[in-house]
């Protein structure tokens, strides 16, 4: 089982995608910004982040610069799951080396599952 972080404004879709995250062995946390998701991954456990772009207090990628900047969270997997599919923001993302990319509207459940549980593996070979 792994400790997920889940960081996205858009509360109802984030709750409904950690639940079937939950059903599928994995522990999930949801906070919705940047700000939050910075407090959470450096005071509790945190296996992967998957991570909107768009969101108040602070954006994605600039909780991505932050994140990369320590040590211990350079190799944090991050999968971006955004609405956005092209912009200065998915490019900054990009940059910060994130594990993949998949867009809101064409992503499955069952997408995400395989590439978080992929992204996963990659952390531990």
């Amino acid at each position: 089982m792994a400790n997920i972080l889940i960081v996205d404004d858009a509360i109802d879709a984030a709750e409904a995608l950690a639940r079937f995250l939950e059903k599928n062995g994995h522990s999930v946390h949801v906070v919705p910004d940047g700000k939050d998701a910075l407090l959470a991954v450096l005071g509790e456990k945190t296996d992967l982040v998957i991570l909107d772009l768009l969101m108040p207090e602070m954006d994605g990628p600039s909780f991505l610069e932050v994140t990369r900047s320590y040590l211990r969270l350079q190799t944090l997997p991050v999968v971006v799951l955004t609405a956005l599919s092209s912009g200065p923001l998915l490019d900054r993302a990009r940059n910060a080396k994130v594990n993949a990319i998949l867009i809101k509207s064409q992503a499955t459940y069952d997408e995400i599952l395989s590439t978080v549980n992929s992204s996963l593996h990659d952390k531990r070979t």
